[in-house]
């Protein structure tokens, strides 16, 4: 008998706890509970019990509103990402709109002092800025002409050029069937240019002698040729040009 009772009491007390539990769990689902017997009503296609249907709808709303955050997540990602390409972009743009402002004013500068022109052989920048005696001109005389070299100081026998154009800076100066070389600078309109980019233009094959004076000058002058052996391909400068800056 008393088997019984206990088991009733312990029924019983499951019952109340589970009636407990439900009404406090509509009582904070108050607003949102005739909603959610709705959408019950509507995914249950036949009764069955179920101990807290109020739970298994949030669950279903978590899972949706989870799903929901990472696509937005995605997107935020996409988009964050897509704004940094555009961020880049405009800095190139700027960058290169920097250069073309400064490459404006060096050419103001070359335009408004004929200084920079005189005593320059027409036809063929640089001649004047040749010591005399350096290059002696004869019958098997070859003269080739170069843009910049590489960071070790290298100008590619295949870039040369047999006529002088705006674009060259160095000249080289060799015999036929010779792989040794006089190397000289081009003084002319690219001075100003290979002033602001001393990197790239002149240390890998040139010592500047005032290179503290960089800020005031607009001209690069030769004091001294360097020279060069074509070794695979390559005029490899083994002494560099004195220049100094004017």
């Amino acid at each position: 008998m008393d088997y019984f009772l206990y088991a009733a009491a312990f029924f019983l007390g499951v019952a109340f706890m589970y009636l407990i539990t439900r009404q406090v769990i509509r009582i904070y689902l108050n607003d949102e509970m005739r909603a959610y017997r709705r959408e019950i009503r509507k995914k249950r296609k036949w009764w069955k019990p179920v101990l807290f249907p109020e739970v298994k709808v949030l669950k279903r709303h978590k899972d949706h509103y989870k799903r929901e955050v990472e696509k937005l997540q995605g997107q935020l990602e996409e988009e964050a990402w897509q704004l940094d390409q555009h961020k880049q972009s405009g800095l190139d743009l700027l960058r290169k709109v920097e250069e073309l402002r400064r490459e404006n004013r060096e050419l103001k500068i070359i335009v408004a002092s004929p200084a920079g022109l005189k005593n320059r052989v027409p036809g063929t920048r640089g001649a004047s800025d040749i010591r005399k005696g350096d290059a002696a001109p004869s019958d098997d005389t070859v003269t080739l002409y170069f843009g910049i070299p590489d960071h070790q100081g290298h100008f590619p026998a295949d870039r040369s050029e047999p006529e002088y154009d705006n674009r060259k800076l160095f000249m080289v100066v060799t015999k036929k069937d010779s792989d040794r070389g006089e190397l000289h600078y081009l003084s002319g309109d690219l001075d100003l240019k290979a002033i602001n980019n001393v990197d790239y233009y002149l240390l890998p094959v040139c010592e500047i002698s005032n290179i503290a004076g960089r800020n005031s000058a607009n001209r690069v002058v030769q004091d001294e040729k360097g020279m060069v052996a074509l070794v695979s391909g390559k005029w490899i400068c083994n002494k560099k040009i004195r220049v100094k800056l004017v």
